[in-house]
């Protein structure tokens, strides 16, 4: 069971896959097991297996069901979440799941909206042309008056948290990317909403992470409890934990807005 003051971040590295297939494919539905087949890229296939399997291994750990024997629904943005007649098995939980060329992330909550994402870095992007499209004006100019790595680690800043923020929001890209805007230049993230995106910023809180020298994480939480409990570990689905770090994020009080 998961207090309701905690937030577990799973992180697993989809490079395992073809080792442990034999043991994660059983658990799949076969929808799943079907839009598994249908990947091309092997780094895809891999990412998409290990999600699953780290979703039906991580959820069984908090509830008493075996990990083949979950089922989903989404809501009308795609969000999934657990099937409405075995929301009882687990009352109030949420999770969100994210991943990327490398590592895939799992957030487990309970009573709270909670987004994750995590990113790779080493990659060529268009950071200038992504700014323009994406990003809120004081957010494209915080990331253009970096040079170097520091421009991407900025850029990849404000990528992550906004990613998290539309996934706890369950709306996806339904929210306009540029209606709400990140200040990073304190200790933790701040965020203020335009009249396009209307939200409080006093109840929510974000957390950014390194995850090794080519990953950062985001997190995104919103709850009605006082100062979140939050772990980090390292799993291998159906196998062994590794715990990375806890901290505690400070959720009392308000946040101001930039």
């Amino acid at each position: 069971m998961l207090h309701p003051r905690h937030v577990d971040v799973h992180l697993a590295d989809p490079a395992l896959a073809d080792d442990r297939q034999t043991g994660w494919l059983p658990l799949l539905d076969p929808a799943e097991r079907a839009r598994y087949e249908r990947y091309k890229v092997e780094g895809a296939r891999q990412e998409y297996l290990t999600g699953r399997a780290l979703v039906r291994t991580t959820l069984s750990r908090y509830a008493d069901v075996d990990p083949a024997d979950w089922r989903f629904e989404a809501n009308r943005y795609g969000r999934p979440s657990i099937a409405a007649d075995q929301a009882h098995l687990a009352p109030d939980l949420v999770f969100n799941l994210s991943h990327t060329r490398g590592l895939v992330a799992l957030a487990v909550g309970q009573d709270c909206d909670l987004g994750v994402d995590v990113e790779w870095i080493d990659r060529d992007n268009e950071l200038a042309r992504l700014c323009d499209r994406y990003f809120a004006p004081s957010e494209a100019a915080h990331v253009r008056a970096g040079e170097g790595a520091e421009r991407t680690e900025r850029f990849f800043a404000f990528w992550t948290l906004k990613e998290a923020y539309i996934k706890a929001r369950g709306m996806g890209l339904a929210l306009p990317l540029d209606g709400f805007a990140y200040d990073i230049t304190g200790d933790a993230p701040i965020i203020a909403f335009k009249s396009s995106c209307p939200d409080d910023p006093a109840r929510w809180r974000f957390l950014r992470r390194t995850m090794g020298p080519s990953h950062r994480l985001a997190l995104a939480i919103s709850s009605r409890q006082g100062g979140m409990r939050l772990w980090f570990g390292r799993v291998v689905p159906l196998g062994d934990d590794a715990p990375v770090e806890e901290t505690v994020l400070p959720l009392d009080g308000g946040q101001r807005a930039p």
